[in-house]
């Protein structure tokens, strides 16, 4: 057998071997076009909307970044327990405004009540200092589609890009639909 025949026999072997020892790899992370599923929260995104990335989903929460002219940012998707009662969501707007005129630092820019396409929504929109500078916060409120329990949607992003952003969290919330 000559040299080169032998080098390749090596090879292939060394490249099985390799394929068998490779550890599991973790989850795959949405990607912006892919359909999305968080059976945890019983919510689906029919497609991940540009510019969005899925980087965790742990517990109550699943989270995304989105790229930005100033910097990143980040949305948070949540849900609240299984509710028996009623759930006032004009009172949950409340309830962040409150939040956002509860120090100096904060500033409220008022709230919208939307149609979506699981129901009525709220928004509720401010700014606050954060760790390194100001923010903008975007919260959207609205009954889970599928179950009777609050969904919460937090958009955190750099001040000065509220157009942009906001716009992306409208894209990102007519994505959202129950876990089929």
């Amino acid at each position: 057998m000559s040299l080169s025949a032998r080098s390749l026999i090596v090879l292939c072997a060394a490249l099985v071997f390799a394929g068998g020892c490779q550890r599991e790899s973790a989850a795959p992370i949405d990607q912006p076009g892919e359909r999305a599923e968080n059976p945890e929260l019983g919510l689906a995104l029919a497609t991940v909307p540009t510019p969005f990335r899925a980087v965790s989903a742990e517990g109550s929460t699943w989270t995304f970044e989105a790229p930005g002219d100033a910097g990143p940012g980040t949305l948070v998707v949540s849900a609240g327990p299984v509710e028996a009662g009623s759930i006032n969501l004009v009172d949950v707007v409340k309830e962040r405004r409150a939040w956002f005129e509860s120090a100096d630092d904060r500033t409220y820019f008022g709230n919208r009540e939307l149609g979506g396409p699981f129901g009525t929504i709220y928004t509720a929109r401010g700014s606050y200092m954060g760790p390194d500078g100001e923010v903008e916060e975007t919260w959207a409120f609205a009954i889970h589609p599928g179950e009777y329990r609050l969904l919460s949607v937090q958009y955190t992003y750099p001040t000065g890009e509220s157009g942009t952003r906001v716009e992306q969290l409208m894209e990102f919330l007519g994505e959202i639909e129950a876990v089929p």
